[in-house]
């Protein structure tokens, strides 16, 4: 399959050796601005007529910034590129306020055809994908983030936030509320192409009223200023063709109803750790057990506090090299099997323990990921729990000093 690479440089929309054509796969990044980005609002930087077409700008995030706009540390939160694009720039945008400031949105627009033409062939399937995460400024997470495709760049630099809807707007298949602070989530659906695609969109097309959204607690260890919105990181946009009679095609996508995750539970075990002075250190490690909803890999707050124990403990113990044992449900790996984003969240979850520990100063060798998927029940799971208590109790990562 002939790919087609837009990195924001117009001049490789790309490799076309068919003027006629219309691109099998496309692929956006932001990292021809990784030198320019020096504050926030400047999207225009990425080049390759890249707008952000309301009054308040999106921004964009580099590994060579610092302060405001840098990575992983800036304003808003905390946020490594995804290991899918592997580079050293993100975007951001506001996709929701609440009250009085709901219109106080911003949006990122994106050419994807020249001289005329449309960028997609009318009636071919497309899987279109990108990342997102959650900043830890965000007093709000929210549904109903999309891409929104249009024959002509939307708004004109008003403040008021652009409201479609209509089979342009393409949102998750799941169109969940995204609440993770830490790591990437995938939005992604199918989209029949009308032959008048010449721009995309990125951001919230609904209004308040019709947008579902979730209060945070911001992270204990998060140094951004806690906000009134919701905003999130996005990276690794990528609108492939692919054959409508195979949707798996999309790894994201599942149109078989009804889909597993739809049936998993909010419940989030805890228990607060039992040390002593009598224990050895071995097994107050061993206690630091922490505990996941289900499909997430985001830390709770009692998790975080848990790893600062042991934070403390491998700064006290420079020898120490420690096991991060991961753990998932029988559920989960059965959504796994249908979505991708569920699959190895045993491996996930250790990365995002794994993340927590080196940002406090503990080095990466010291620690050996063990994932071990379904394959061993906690020892908390009692003979009278229900399904639900057990499956949130096997969802954990547990500790163990490696003698």
């Amino acid at each position: 399959m002939t790919k087609w690479l837009l990195s924001f440089s117009f001049a490789t929309i790309a490799n076309v050796s068919q003027a006629q054509e219309a691109f099998k796969e496309i692929k956006i990044g932001f990292e021809s601005a990784a030198k320019e980005v020096t504050e926030l609002q400047t999207i225009e930087l990425a080049g390759g007529e890249i707008v952000s077409p309301t009054l308040i700008k999106a921004d964009l995030f580099s590994k060579q910034a610092t302060g405001d706009v840098g990575i992983p540390a800036n304003i808003y939160g905390s946020e490594e590129p995804t290991t899918e694009d592997g580079g050293e720039v993100y975007a951001g945008f506001v996709a929701y306020k609440p009250g009085k400031q709901a219109s106080e949105r911003s949006y990122i627009t994106i050419p994807i055809a020249k001289k005329g033409k449309s960028g997609l062939t009318k009636g071919m399937t497309y899987c279109v994908e990108y990342s997102i995460s959650l900043s830890e400024s965000s007093k709000f997470a929210c549904n109903n983030l999309a891409l929104y495709f249009t024959d002509k760049a939307p708004g004109s630099g008003e403040s008021d936030a652009i409201y479609a809807d209509g089979d342009h707007v393409v949102k998750s298949a799941v169109n969940g509320i995204y609440n993770g602070y830490f790591g990437w989530d995938k939005v992604c659906n199918l989209y029949v192409a009308k032959g008048d695609e010449k721009f995309i969109t990125i951001g919230n097309f609904d209004r308040n009223e019709k947008t579902q959204f979730q209060a945070m607690k911001k992270p204990k260890d998060a140094e951004a200023e806690a906000l009134l919105h919701a905003y999130y990181y996005v990276d690794n946009i990528i609108i492939r063709q692919i054959d409508p009679k195979k949707p798996e095609q999309c790894a994201c996508y599942n149109k078989r109803p009804p889909k597993v995750e739809d049936s998993f539970s909010t419940l989030v075990y805890d228990k607060t750790p039992e040390v002593n002075e009598k224990m050895t250190l071995d097994k107050k490690i061993a206690a630091q057990t922490i505990y996941f909803r289900a499909g997430k890999a985001a830390l709770t707050e009692n998790a975080r506090t848990n790893l600062d124990f042991i934070v403390a403990q491998m700064n006290a113990n420079p020898a120490l090299t420690l096991e991060i044992i991961g753990h998932n449900d029988a559920l989960e790996n059965k959504a796994g099997e249908e979505n991708e984003m569920y699959k190895g969240m045993d491996s996930q979850r250790i990365a995002a323990v794994k993340k927590y520990l080196t940002s406090q100063g503990v080095a990466a060798e010291r620690l050996l990921a063990v994932p071990m998927s379904d394959k061993s029940q906690s020892t908390e799971v009692a003979e009278d729990d229900d399904q639900e208590t057990k499956d949130a109790k096997n969802r954990r990562v547990e500790f163990r000093v490696k003698l």
